[in-house]
């Protein structure tokens, strides 16, 4: 399975691997491809009938071992979201590139001086949205526990007003 044509920064799309950093939700989320399902032997596991991949925004990745695999739900506790192959466009996934990576380990290590000492250690689930003035874009960071509860949160604006537009 490939990214999209229209969100690859080259000609000829590479291969979704386990372990990519992307983006999707129409780009207001960061995380990583938990499973790429392309034989119908592993989507049949998942209950779906169609070639998809797993998602998630808990970083860091091995947070993500430390939750059921298939916790569907919301994107702000840690979710696994799974979209068909047929849909990777439409919801913009695609991998970050060096500089939005760069900015969302600074992003992230902001987020952690801003949330409770005793919070700082915590996975966190990173999502983007529009900031308070309407012309920008804040990076939200939900600190969150093993139950993928959150116990704390952060807003950090993005670097430039244009990062999703």
């Amino acid at each position: 399975m490939k990214y999209p044509v229209k969100y690859s920064r080259n000609p000829d799309p590479r291969e979704i691997r386990e372990g990519d950093l992307v983006w999707w939700n129409e780009g207001t989320c960061a995380g990583f491809v938990l499973e790429v399902m392309e034989d119908r032997e592993s989507y049949e596991a998942w209950g779906l009938d169609e070639p998809s991949v797993a998602l998630t925004n808990l970083h860091p990745l091995e947070a993500n071992e430390l939750k059921h695999p298939q916790r569907i739900g919301s994107v702000t506790t840690g979710a696994t979201v799974v979209y068909p192959e047929r849909s990777l466009e439409d919801d913009a996934v695609e991998p970050l590139s060096a500089d939005e990576r760069l900015e969302l380990e600074t992003a992230m290590a902001t987020g952690r001086n801003r949330v409770a000492a005793e919070n700082r250690d915590l996975p966190i689930c990173v999502s983007m949205a529009r900031n308070n003035t309407g012309n920008g874009w804040d990076w939200i960071l939900h600190f969150v526990n093993a139950d993928c509860v959150t116990l704390d949160s952060a807003v950090v604006p993005a670097k430039g007003p244009d990062v999703l537009d």
